[in-house]
């Protein structure tokens, strides 16, 4: 038995049948727990080795997952958190919900057929909810402007000394642009396919706040809309679910904040070039020696998919 299993069992009360590695984020060791009672959790923990740049700390996805559930927002239960030096890491224990998270299933299989049409309206309304949460329990939480936003992206860019005239482009374009200044709420950071529990009825949940921050909400929305995160249905802008008035009714349905559709562009082309940026922080991990992964490595190849993109929206206003 390990030292984690051991520790999990002993704060749990009880015994592990199966501990299941699950695919993580940028920052996380993920595993569902199955316990000798048939309940199952999941347990997510920092990788020691492999500190991602932007994630913040699994105390804080913690803190702010249990806020964001007592305010309505459909998040798991927080059962259990620990901080045990370097021997497991820091992290907690989550009730486990049911539900699909493979973007291509919910996209293609016919048992979320009748769902599909509705996950629009329904991702923008959870979303309004997730943005309405009070920030005076987050002061902990980096709060960033866009143009923060942009030189902290810059700066992470020129810290590989590899040039892409094509980011170095979207940099300039991006400076230029009229931001609105909204009020400031809390931003996911990582609102998408592949963060969202799906059921054949409904969205049941909201995952993964490693990304987190306090920000402009249109960031999320701009996140949302790249097109990497469509999975193959290009021209279905919303998450490549529908179309993009399903999710601005969604998300107006629940908020008092009317959004500008240019506001949108402009952060969808910044999310496409953010996405970039992290794919080659992901490839550069494994290049610099760091971590040894063939994943990491291999998402090297998309930073050539966002440069397409952002070429095209610049370009062409009826890309996006």
């Amino acid at each position: 038995m390990s030292v984690f299993q051991e520790f999990l069992e002993n704060s749990l009360n009880q015994k592990i049948n199966v501990l299941i590695p699950l695919t993580g984020g940028a920052s996380a060791d993920i595993n569902r727990i199955v316990l000798a009672n048939d309940e199952e959790l999941i347990v997510r923990r920092s990788i020691l080795e492999d500190k991602a740049v932007m994630a913040i700390p699994k105390s804080l996805e913690a803190k702010i997952q249990k806020i964001v559930k007592a305010q309505g927002a459909p998040v798991p239960k927080i059962l259990l958190e620990f901080s045990e030096g370097n021997e497991i890491g820091e992290g907690y224990v989550m009730e486990a919900v049911s539900g699909e998270t493979i973007p291509r299933k919910i996209l293609k299989d016919k048992n979320y057929e009748s769902v599909r049409n509705k996950l629009p309206f329904e991702i923008g309304k959870s979303l309004a909810q997730i943005h309405q949460t009070k920030l005076d329990q987050l002061q902990d939480l980096e709060q960033i402007t866009f143009a923060e936003s942009l030189n902290k992206l810059y700066t992470i860019y020129q810290s590989f000394e590899q040039p892409q005239p094509v980011f170095d482009l979207a940099f300039k374009w991006l400076e230029n642009q009229d931001v609105i200044d909204y009020d400031k709420v809390l931003v996911h950071g990582d609102y998408r396919f592949g963060n969202f529990i799906i059921s054949e009825k409904k969205l049941e949940s909201v995952i993964d706040w490693e990304l987190a921050h306090i920000g402009n909400p249109m960031e999320d929305l701009g996140w949302l809309c790249v097109r990497s995160w469509r999975f193959g249905n290009v021209r279905k802008r919303a998450a490549g679910l529908g179309d993009i008035e399903d999710l601005i009714s969604g998300y107006e349905s629940n908020s008092k904040i009317n959004i500008d559709i240019s506001q949108l562009d402009l952060w969808q082309l910044y999310g496409s070039l953010k996405w970039g940026i992290i794919c080659m922080v992901q490839t550069f991990a494994h290049l610099s020696g760091a971590v040894n992964s063939l994943e990491k490595a291999a998402i090297g190849r998309r930073v050539s998919e966002t440069e397409f993109d952002l070429m095209n929206m610049i370009k062409h206003k009826n890309y996006l």
